[in-house]
């Protein structure tokens, strides 16, 4: 998944009245595995050769900054 799909599928939900502040985000490996609530995103991996321009984000269960 793309931060642009994941960005349209929210987007769709608050289209059809859904409001996003309400909405937990939640990570599971399968259907059958445990919930994991997500309390933080930020930013991931760079590209290789600058290191400059950002390529993935990564949701996080804790901020151990």
């Amino acid at each position: 998944m793309t931060a642009k799909e994941l960005l349209n599928f929210l987007l769709s939900l608050e289209d059809e009245g859904c409001d996003l502040s309400e909405i937990k985000v939640n990570y599971r490996t399968d259907e059958d595995s445990d919930v994991e609530a997500c309390t933080f995103v930020g930013e991931d991996l760079f590209d290789e050769e600058t290191n400059k321009v950002l390529t993935s984000i990564i949701l996080m269960t804790s901020n151990n900054q």
